[in-house]
C-alpha cells in the first residue's frame, strides 16, 4: 500500500494528464465516429425518401412525348429523370419565337398530376436552329417544386454594332 501511496504521490500530475487524454481521445473517437459513419442508412441521405411512390413511369413519359408532338411546331421532344429532377428538352421548328416556346413549355406542365409537382424539380431545355433570317435560340428553365412558374436563364450574348 505505501508503493501506491509514494507512486500517487510522485507521479499525480502524469495520473491526471493520463486520465484527461484519454477522455479527450474517446471524446474525438466517438466524433470521428459519427461523422463518417453515420446514422443515415442510405448513403444519399434521405432526399430521394418517397419516390417509389410517385415514380415517373415509362408509360408517362410516352404519353406526355405523344401529346408535345401533336404540335406541329415541336420537332423532337425528350423527357428523363434524374433523381427528384424531370429532365425535358424541346427542339422547336425554325418559325417559332423564344415567347412562343417559353409558352409551350408553361403549358406542357399541365400533363402532370399534382403529385409529381409536388414532389419533382422540372428542367426545361428549349432550342431553335434558327435560318437565313433569325438567330435561333438555346435556353433553359426551371420549376422548382416551391415555386409556382418557370424561371429562365438568360445566357445570351449582347453585342452592340458599331456605327
Amino acid at each position: 500500500m505505501n508503493k501506491l501511496k509514494k507512486l500517487w504521490v510522485e507521479n499525480r500530475i502524469l495520473f491526471v494528464l493520463f486520465i484527461i487524454v484519454s477522455v479527450c481521445l474517446l471524446l474525438i473517437l466517438g466524433v470521428c465516429v459519427s461523422y463518417f459513419f453515420g446514422s443515415s442508412k442510405s448513403s444519399y441521405g434521405d432526399r430521394l425518401d418517397g419516390i417509389e411512390e410517385v415514380q415517373v413511369t415509362d408509360e408517362m413519359k410516352n404519353n406526355f412525348i405523344d401529346n408535345m408532338k401533336k404540335d406541329e411546331t415541336i420537332q423532337n421532344v425528350s423527357i428523363h429523370t434524374q433523381g427528384k429532377i424531370i429532365y425535358i428538352y424541346f427542339e422547336f421548328t425554325s418559325n417559332v419565337t423564344l415567347v412562343e416556346a417559353q409558352s409551350k413549355a408553361l403549358a406542357s406542365i399541365t400533363n402532370f398530376e399534382q403529385k409529381y409537382l409536388d414532389f419533382y424539380d422540372i428542367h426545361f431545355t428549349l432550342e431553335n436552329s434558327g435560318t437565313e433570317n433569325s438567330e435561333g435560340f438555346l435556353i433553359m428553365g426551371s420549376k422548382n417544386v416551391n415555386g409556382t412558374g418557370l424561371i429562365w436563364n438568360n445566357n445570351t450574348e449582347v453585342t452592340k454594332d458599331s456605327e
